[in-house]
């Protein structure tokens, strides 16, 4: 048996028993990836994935109460069997409990396994590579010492622009931006904070390595990953664009990017959730906290529309709510804790966090 701490590890709920057997037929054939348990219906669900800590749990429609329970608990993605498309309601619903997608019974056509397989794969931590390590005595010019990200909805755009209008032009972490915005509003919302701040704003994308002091806004229509970067002789971050869908329904999903920047980055994540509709961005600030990064809302009485940090709030991820003339100061202030913290450890990178 393959090393357990290499290994993806996924924990079988309450399937019929013919799809249990095809799902472990199918899994067996994907090197590194094991089948840790089954959960039936005389099973302790939450207790058997707090014991074994699985990457992923898959579920019939008949746990998710168990998933409901776990979510206080512990943090695991859920793959959700239905033997028929659910209700968007419900899966809007159940998204907060970590249910990112759904699969239905083998119709017998070839591409089932496969599509199966990819939605298995959204589960899995984003690789890091292992990166040469500078001494003390290397300079490297260009390596941000921590991430700042920045999302909201409605009233997100101006809110946004009056944060960076006031941020520090010394700032030495990179700051990405995520509103929920059509993909052709990119450009004209680039130029906007072009003119309101001295500090570089770029446009995200596949491949755009985070510098520190540049402001990067993520394009609409699709979500967004931090991931290690591909072409740097350092730790290093950059931003690409993934088919992982958004637990809310919302483009780009402020969860995935948030999720995505604590397995990479770490500690040194400080997630802010401005004003806007719905609860994107309370799994990120969860998986944020969890990793040992920090969390600031906006307040109610400076929100266009309260929902995003409410939920945020209302859920325990919040360390700070903040009225949005303040949130530039406090960002300051935690980027200069990134900066205090990577010269105690005379290396201008992050330690890795761990995975889900």
């Amino acid at each position: 048996m393959s090393d357990r701490s290499l290994s993806f590890t996924i924990l079988l709920g309450n399937l019929p028993t013919a799809l249990r057997l095809r799902l472990l037929r199918l899994f067996q054939g994907q090197p590194d990836w094991q089948v840790v348990g089954g959960a039936d219906a005389g099973t302790d669900l939450p207790a058997a994935a707090r014991r074994l800590r699985p990457s992923l749990i898959i579920v019939g429609q008949n746990q998710l109460r168990d998933i409901e329970q776990l979510r206080r608990s512990a943090t695991i993605p859920v793959l959700l069997f239905a033997e028929a498309p659910p209700l968007p309601g419900m899966l809007r619903e159940v998204a907060a409990w970590g249910v990112y997608g759904y699969f239905q019974p083998d119709s017998g056509q070839p591409l089932w396994a496969a599509e199966l397989l990819r939605q298995v794969r959204q589960a899995m931590p984003a690789p890091v590579r292992p990166l040469a390590q500078p001494t003390a005595a290397t300079a490297v010019p260009g390596i941000a010492t921590g991430l700042v990200i920045v999302g909201g909805s409605t009233g997100g755009t101006l809110a946004v622009e009056q944060l960076v209008r006031a941020l520090p032009t010394t700032l030495s972490c990179a700051v990405l931006v995520a509103v929920h915005l059509p993909a052709s509003f990119l450009s004209s919302f680039v130029d906007r904070l072009r003119r309101a701040t001295a500090l570089p704003v770029v446009a995200g994308g596949a491949g755009v390595v985070l510098q520190p002091g540049q402001i990067v806004v993520a394009p609409g229509g699709r979500n967004s990953l931090v991931t290690a970067a591909a072409n740097s002789p350092w730790q290093a971050w950059q931003t690409e664009f993934t088919a992982e869908l958004s637990p809310s329904g919302d483009e780009p999903s402020l969860d995935v990017l948030m999720r995505s920047a604590a397995r990479t980055v770490g500690r040194n994540v400080l997630g802010v959730v401005l004003t806007g509709l719905g609860r994107d961005g309370t799994l990120g600030a969860q998986a944020i906290r969890q990793h040992g990064g920090t969390v600031l809302v906006q307040d109610e009485a400076s929100s266009a529309v309260f929902s995003m940090p409410k939920s945020v709030i209302q859920a325990g991820w919040a360390n700070a709510v903040l009225p949005l003339h303040e949130l530039p100061k406090a960002i300051g202030r935690h980027v200069a804790l990134f900066q205090q913290a990577s010269a105690q450890a005379r290396l201008p990178h992050l330690i890795p966090a761990r995975a889900f």
